[in-house]
C-alpha cells in the first residue's frame, strides 16, 4: 500500500496503518529532527508528540499525497516550539533573536541562499542517479555503507568508492566556486 492510501486508512482510525507510518518514518523523522536540534531526547519527546497529535487529531488532519513531507513540517514546527517556549521559560535569548538584521542584509543572505541553492542543484544534476541516492541515504537518512548497499543491491565497497567520488566532484566544485566569488563582487 502506498504512502498516500495509508495516511487515508489512518485518518479513518485504522491503527494498523498508524503504526505501519509510525515505523516506516521514525527514523527519517529522528535524522531529520537532529538536524534542527541537537539535543537527542527533545527530538525523540516531540516525534512522540507528533504521532499522538497526530492520531488524536486524525478525523480532522489533511489528506496529502507526501506523509513524510506533512510530517517533517509538523517535526519542525513541533521543535522550534519547544524551543522558544524553552527559551522563554528560562529566559534565555537565542542568537537570532538577539540580532537584528537590516532590511538590506537579509535581500543579501535570501539571494546568496538562493544562489547557493542553484549551484548545488546544478551539482547535483551532474551526479549519477547512483550518486544522488547515495549521497540522499547517507546524509539525509543517516544510513551507514552496508545499509545504503543493502538498500540498493550494491557492495558496501561500490558505495563507498561512488560517495568518495561524489565528495571529490563536489569539493572541486567548490574550490572553483570559492575561487570565483571575488568575481561575484564586483
Amino acid at each position: 500500500m502506498d504512502a498516500a492510501a495509508l495516511w487515508i486508512e489512518m485518518k479513518n482510525g485504522d491503527q494498523q496503518a498508524f503504526m505501519e507510518i509510525y515505523n516506516s518514518y521514525y527514523q527519517a523523522l529522528y535524522s531529520f529532527g537532529c538536524r534542527i536540534h541537537a539535543h537527542p531526547q527533545l527530538v525523540k519527546d516531540s516525534i512522540h508528540e507528533v504521532f499522538c497529535e497526530v492520531w488524536a487529531g486524525r478525523q480532522s488532519l489533511p489528506t496529502v499525497q507526501q506523509p513524510l513531507s506533512y510530517l517533517f513540517t509538523y517535526l519542525k514546527r513541533k521543535i522550534l516550539k519547544e524551543v522558544k517556549v524553552s527559551a522563554i521559560t528560562t529566559g534565555e535569548v537565542t542568537a537570532a533573536e538577539g540580532i537584528e538584521q537590516s532590511y538590506e542584509e537579509m535581500i543579501v543572505r535570501a539571494e546568496h541562499d538562493a544562489e547557493m541553492q542553484y549551484k548545488l542543484h546544478n551539482f547535483m544534476r551532474q551526479l549519477s542517479v547512483t550518486q544522488q541516492a547515495i549521497l540522499r541515504l547517507k546524509y539525509y537518512e543517516n544510513l551507514n555503507y552496508e545499509q545504503i548497499a543493502q538498500q540498493l543491491q550494491l557492495q558496501p565497497r561500490t558505495v563507498y568508492n561512488k560517495l568518495y567520488e561524489a565528495l571529490k566532484l563536489m569539493r572541486k566544485s567548490l574550490r572553483v566556486l570559492v575561487l570565483l566569488a571575488p568575481l561575484n563582487f564586483f
